[in-house]
């Protein structure tokens, strides 16, 4: 019988809501409670889907209470505790998590509304919720005594007064900067197993006595392909030598979780542990923590790891563990790879393990570390058999126990199954999740499939099952194949991870849990919900046609789907005033409740498809073409840009955005699309602080000051009819790019456009280098500061990544070009100013050419200089270059000398071109690299022959037909940027208008300010916002400008219609 939910029912969930409320505010503002606001969040979930659930309502509401209860434990003991929660309560609140996440998958499929989800609603009873509740209760146990033993034993140390690191009084401010850190739990490798005893003996044989044993190599490198098992022995490992006393750190790289594929988080993570493993190193780290000062979360990552990883390890023998480094960033695990190598003369102790696939990279960098041991996948090794054998009979053991399958088919299975550990994993789970075992197990057996023996194959054969059958496992569904290619095209696509539901609203379908069910040995349903690829085998296998066949994922037409459901939603669910906010006068960050109202009124699906839309657009252009471009113009017409802004806003996605119009709009060919597109992105651009700041004033400030014929202007104007009316003021056309782009307050020595032609960077006589939109001429950020004195040179890495700097406080700066953030260390080497620098065609090498009459050559990603410095030149370096193939430089000096060096030997090719009559202030290599054109002050641009210099002295070829002027960076020294020689600047004319003023102040307002930002406001509300060319007129309004779209313009407002505060939604007709 299907129960009513009684009011009492409802007053529980309402307790235990407010309750779980309570602690996940408490745990965003208190460090130490910061564990458990992922855990809090969840409950909050769960007793939120709880209020819907029809059967058993009962049983759900005491496990919902209980979970309330239970957290609100953990919380308590948390908070009465001294120390920083320690590696192994992450882990338990990490497990206990998951176990949440477990329940929460169960809760949302008894509310489900789809064929499965009946069937599985069905079949839940009291005693699988009391299973659930077991789980759970074991994890929160195990929290429990751990958190009661780190108490008592604090208290302990603190009366003792034992005096040393982790427990005298110093102990408690340091857990202070220790807390500052950020780990991340995922990649403590909580998702993996242990070895199972008796298994991989050999490896973890040879492992352990390198540690154990005085071998003088510091790293060893475990590499095999994927899915033979290296994670499971990374686990092992770290399990033991934590035991031992002897584990520093260990680091799962895992792109399951996304947080963990890059550098940014080993240094937190690993330090944060150090200081739990290995208490005598805390010191080491605090002291570390305040050398980098406030700026820790946004540190680069060279200096963070010396300071937080390396300096503390100097003596100390430990180990680290980094798996499965090919997840990685391939950039970002070159870097780390790189850095933790050059370290070892420092940490001469340290001893680190580390395992990844054979990818090149990687082979190329610890090639010489490799592991002895055999292969852990070769069928001619009994030993590889035998540890399946053993896995095999461990998974099988209920099913034989339940006398579902006999002991003699599990050693049938073992003997047939091939030596990969992924494959073995995966057959059994296949035939674990079947409701009839022996049958799968028969299937899997047919020696016509060779399932047992190929991975591929057997991701192949249970697609095919997937396809075949219904919750019975029976009968055939002819929408079925299209159902669960959908679902896998979605999985695949998605920039993030998509929850259950998420995915069925933007595929407008309701099988995606039934497809995740069938699915459920490939597919991993993470704790938050969210669903993605258990093992990336199983990605490379349905991207790959030949191997897949008809189960190929063709990712142009998966993000195609993607794209039309991220529309298909924005038109459903997009509307006015999306957060229901009562007020203009605020900013989103001052609406107290501001977070819970965009988690309750903007969905998932609403969230995802506002943010990567465009992506999916993108890259499905190929494939969806034309009918693309008129899905998008349909979209971008009308109000909906705006209403788009409003989630945008809500989620600080604005910038994102931003890069994403410019990519898009680039390969229309439809005019009226590119110029629509190009439109939302002059809107964005030219009212970027009114939209991030306050959702109201996308409408009531934004649309007034909007150009005149811009297309969002003229589509939405008569529909917000009740706002402030720009009389004068106002442009007719969004601003051209202008013709000198203003904003550095000193000399521009330097300037270089980004590979892709969209952005200039700038280097200035005023310390900062500062970056340009070359479509708007807009600056991109606050200036780029480190440099102590005047920048002489700045150049572009060859992706658009990175900027060098050349300074004339005698150091190279390198750049993160999207951040603004330095990189490392300055390069020092040089004796006197840079005057110029370059990056190699392959961003590996930077060369520099100095005051010194020196030129340098270094490594990108360690900061170390290549060699010595290449002398010859007798005056200053003014122009250096490398040739496209990367194998020469060329270099201008002041000793009015060009010449060509070898980069491998360092040494001069042929004798210096003499250019006689004036210094040489610029040298390039053609792109064939056969010729060399250079400039200098008097004698014009010239022409050389490179090849001749390999012989003989060169002889110059002026020929102004082929050579364009190449000027002196340093000829014509202003503050500004220029796009050209144009010497016609405006000229301003001022009239007098006889009308007194102030003219900004609203009926009804007292006391207006503008601030420097461009905020108008009373008694600190917010009333409009003005943008930066109309801030001058607008306070002397009695001055008629000419030209009328000057930054002095002349600006009057009438506020008759102007609707704010609580009336600003009737800004609408």
């Amino acid at each position: 019988m299907t129960s009513t939910p009684s009011e009492h029912q409802l007053r529980i969930i309402d307790g235990a809501l407010l309750s779980a409320k309570l602690i996940k505010d408490a745990s965003e503002a208190a460090a130490v409670l910061g564990p458990l606001k992922v855990t809090a969040g969840l409950v909050i979930t769960i007793l939120e889907t709880i209020r819907d659930v029809k059967t058993n309502k009962e049983d759900w509401v005491t496990l919902g209470e209980h979970l309330s209860n239970q957290i609100k434990d953990i919380h308590d003991d948390l908070s009465r505790c001294p120390t920083a929660p320690s590696t192994e309560l992450l882990l338990v609140v990490n497990t206990y998590e998951q176990k949440l996440g477990n329940i929460l998958a169960k809760v949302r499929l008894t509310t489900g509304r789809g064929r499965f989800e009946r069937y599985l609603h069905s079949r839940m009873d009291k005693e699988e919720i009391g299973t659930l509740r077991r789980d759970v209760d074991t994890c929160w146990k195990d929290f429990m005594r751990k958190i009661t033993v780190q108490v008592h034993e604090a208290a302990h140390r603190i009366e003792e007064g034992v005096k040393n690191v982790e427990t005298s009084v110093d102990a408690i401010g340091d857990t202070s900067y220790i807390a500052k850190l950020v780990p991340f739990p995922s990649a403590t490798g909580a998702d993996h197993n242990t070895c199972l005893t008796g298994t991989r003996t050999e490896v973890l044989d040879y492992v352990r006595q390198w540690v154990d044993y005085q071998n003088p190599t510091q790293v060893c490198w475990l590499t095999d392909v994927a899915g033979a098992g290296k994670s499971t022995i990374a686990k092992q490992l770290s399990g033991e030598w934590k035991t031992e006393g002897r584990l520093g750190a260990c680091f799962f790289f895992n792109k399951n979780h996304p947080d963990t594929t890059n550098k940014q988080a080993f240094c937190d993570t690993v330090a944060a542990q150090l200081a739990n493993n290995q208490p005598q190193l805390v010191p080491s780290i605090v002291d570390g923590i305040k050398a980098i000062g406030p700026v820790l979360s946004v540190c680069p990552f060279e200096e963070k790891l010396e300071k937080l990883v390396i300096r503390p390890l100097k003596d100390t023998a430990v180990v680290l563990v980094i798996d499965a480094a090919d997840e990685c960033e391939e950039r970002d695990r070159n870097i780390l790879l790189r850095n933790l190598l050059r370290s070892l003369t420092q940490a001469t102790r340290l001893k680190i393990l580390i395992t990844s696939r054979p990818e090149r990279d990687i082979t190329e960098l610890l090639g010489s570390y490799r592991s002895p041991t055999d292969s852990l996948h070769d069928v001619g090794l009994k030993s590889n058999q035998h540890d399946i054998g053993i896995f095999v009979k461990h998974e099988m053991e209920h099913l034989v126990r339940t006398g579902k399958l006999t002991a003699e088919e599990v050693t049938q299975l073992a003997n047939r199954v091939n030596c990969l550990f992924i494959l073995a994993s995966t057959a059994c789970k296949v035939i674990q999740k079947s409701l009839r075992p022996r049958s799968r197990l028969q299937d899997l057996m047919d020696p016509k499939r060779n399932s047992l023996g190929d991975i591929n194959k057997l991701y192949l054969a249970i697609l095919t099952k997937a396809c075949q059958a219904d919750q019975d496992g029976q009968s055939t569904d002819s929408e079925a194949p299209k159902e669960v290619i959908e679902v896998l095209q979605a999985i695949l696509a998605a920039a993030a991870p998509l929850s259950i539901s998420t995915i069925d609203t933007l595929l407008g379908s309701e099988s995606t849990g039934r497809v995740v069910e069938f699915l459920a040995s490939v597919l991993n349903v993470r704790h938050d919900g969210t669903v993605v690829i258990l093992h990336p085998t199983f990605r490379e296998f349905l991207e790959d046609r030949r191997k897949a066949g008809t189960f190929h994922i063709d990712t142009a037409e998966a993000h195609e789907l993607m794209a039309k459901g991220c529309l298909a939603t924005m038109k459903r669910e997009l509307r006015l005033n999306i957060c229901r906010l009562e007020s203009s006068f605020m900013r989103n960050k001052d609406v107290p409740d501001f977070e819970e109202r965009v988690s309750k009124y903007i969905s998932g699906q609403l969230q995802y498809g506002c943010t990567h839309w465009l992506d999916h657009v993108t890259k499905s252009r190929e494939r969806w073409g034309e009918d693309g471009g008129t899905a998008v113009l349909h979209f971008v017409g009308g109000g909906s840009p705006l209403y788009w802004m409003e989630v945008l806003s809500a989620l600080g996605k604005v910038p994102k955005i931003l890069r994403d119009l410019q990519e898009v709009g680039s390969w229309y060919s439809e005019k009226k699309l590119r110029n629509k597109i190009d439109d939302i992105k002059q809107f964005l651009i030219a009212f970027l602080t009114p939209i991030s700041d306050s959702i109201p004033h996308i409408y009531i400030s934004s649309i007034p000051f909007a150009a005149r014929k811009s297309y969002i202007r003229q589509e939405v104007e008569d529909l917000f009819p009740k706002t402030m009316s720009v009389l004068t003021g106002c442009s007719e056309n969004w601003p051209e790019p202008p013709q000198e782009w203003r904003g550095h307050t000193g000399g521009v020595s330097s300037v270089a456009f980004s590979p892709d032609g969209r952005r200039i960077a700038s280097g200035s006589l005023d310390l900062t280098i500062r970056l340009w939109d070359t479509e708007t001429g807009q600056p991109l950020r606050e200036p780029l500061r480190g440099h102590t004195d005047c920048i002489q040179s700045v150049s572009f890495s060859p992706d658009g990544r990175r900027i060098v700097s050349g300074s004339d406080d005698k150091t190279i700066r390198l750049w993160d070009a999207e951040t603004g953030q330095s990189l490392g260390e300055p390069l020092r080497g040089h004796t006197d100013y840079i005057r110029s620098v370059s990056f190699s065609p392959d961003g590996r090498r930077i060369v520099s050419g100095s005051g010194d009459k020196t030129i340098r050559l270094w490594d990108t990603e360690t900061g170390q200089s290549l060699g010595g410095p290449l002398r010859g030149h007798t005056d200053y370096v003014q122009s250096v270059s490398f040739s496209p193939d990367g194998c020469r430089i060329v270099s201008g000096s002041e000793d009015k000398t060009i010449r060509l060096w070898d980069t491998e030997t360092g040494q001069p090719l042929g004798e210096p071109l003499r250019v006689y009559t004036d210094y040489v202030q610029s040298v390039s290599l053609s792109p064939h690299g056969h010729q060399i054109v250079s400039g200098s002050e008097s004698a014009g641009n010239r022409l050389w022959d490179a090849s001749i210099l390999q012989t003989s002295e060169g002889q110059s070829h002026p020929n102004p037909h082929l050579v364009s002027t190449v000027t002196s960076p340093l000829e014509n020294p202003s503050s500004k940027v220029s796009s050209s020689q144009s010497n016609d600047p405006h000229s301003l004319i001022h009239f007098l208008r006889f009308h007194p003023g102030p003219h900004f102040a609203p009926p009804g307002f007292n006391d207006c300010k503008l601030s420097h930002d461009g905020w108008v406001s009373s008694s600190d509300r917010l009333l409009y916002w003005v943008p930066l060319n109309n801030r001058h007129g607008l306070q002397f309004s009695h001055l008629l400008t000419f030209p009328t779209d000057s930054h002095l313009r002349s600006t009057w407002i009438d506020f008759s219609n102007f609707c704010c505060g609580t009336d600003w939604t009737k800004c609408r007709q």
